[in-house]
């Protein structure tokens, strides 16, 4: 009976979701403006610093049933990486301003919390449009009789899957927009690591579950790294709820130093993030083998990790 509820609960969810896929998600969720494309990594603070002729490299996921799914790294416009429609103008200005003038504090909880919070907004938006794809696939299906009606098929399992991501992930969401509404960035806790003398070459953005970790709700986390002069910063942030886990889960990282770290960190980075951005210059200079190990190895662990898998070619710093 309660998986039944929660089923119920979840198809709700979605009907009213899918009445307007490109509304403004803003934390009182009453705007009914259109919600714009704007970046989840500042463009002029961080993208510009990674760029060449305008111009930087993404990993572009097809995410496919059955798998396995695609990847391509191409090179992207500036005014076109990473952005997403999560929020009307107003709202996007309004909430991030104080990260997208200048280079985040991290001495500043407020800018440390933003920095989570566009990574949560933005894996929102990413999980919710797979889910309300996936959705209309499986109901063109059952209309042309390739899935059955009254009954679940892999596909049906598959999309049921996606659904109940984008529930969770939604409601993880709310959590992050009750302490923004009412100001309680210590709400959040974070591990900051600062890579000294690092070149500009790469930044990520994400939200990512630790799927493995056995808790009574899924623990998330969320992910930033960008370039500050000659420095990179990397910070990690979590609820004070999944802080014992995200503790546990990131120890050796955080325990680690030097070349080790940083490649502990690419793996990482790998088999838990999407919204990676990487220097031209940079991305150019791995050989084809390593540029093909390190797509493989993406592709390989989006369901599943791979802590025990060791090549050189994941290194990405």
């Amino acid at each position: 009976m309660k998986k039944e509820k929660k089923l119920e609960t979840i198809n709700h969810f979605f009907k009213v979701q899918s009445k307007s896929t490109d509304r403004c998600l803003e934390p009182n969720d009453n705007c009914d403006r259109k919600a714009i494309r704007s970046h989840s990594i500042p463009s002029g603070s961080i993208l510009s610093s990674l760029s060449k002729d305008g111009h930087v490299i993404m990993p572009s996921m097809n995410l496919n049933y059955p798998p396995p799914s695609e990847i391509e790294f191409k090179e992207i416009g500036v005014n076109k990486a990473t952005t997403f429609s999560g929020l009307c103008s107003n709202h996007d200005s309004e909430i991030f301003r104080p990260i997208d003038i200048d280079l985040p504090d991290t001495d500043n909880q407020e800018h440390l919390f933003l920095l989570a919070y566009r990574a949560v907004l933005r894996e929102y938006h990413a999980c919710l449009q797979n889910a309300l794809r996936f959705q209309s696939t499986y109901q063109k299906r059952i209309d042309v009789d390739i899935s059955p009606k009254n009954e679940p098929d892999s596909f049906g399992m598959y999309t049921t899957s996606h659904m109940a991501n984008a529930y969770e992930c939604y409601l993880y969401k709310r959590e992050f927009d009750q302490y923004l509404l009412s100001s309680e960035w210590s709400k959040l806790k974070h591990h900051i690591i600062v890579l000294k003398n690092q070149a500009a070459t790469i930044a990520v953005n994400s939200l990512f579950s630790l799927d493995d970790i056995e808790a009574p709700e899924t623990p998330r986390v969320t992910l930033s790294i960008y370039p500050n002069n000659t420095d990179l910063i990397v910070v990690f942030s979590f609820t004070e709820t999944d802080s014992l886990y995200v503790s546990n889960y990131l120890n050796r990282i955080l325990n680690s130093e030097g070349y080790y770290q940083k490649y502990l960190l690419s793996k990482l980075i790998l088999q838990s993030c999407e919204n990676i951005v990487l220097s031209p210059d940079f991305f150019d200079s791995f050989s084809e083998d390593k540029k093909n190990a390190i797509g493989q190895f993406f592709i390989d662990t989006i369901f599943v990790t791979a802590q025990d898998y060791e090549s050189e070619y994941l290194y990405l710093f």
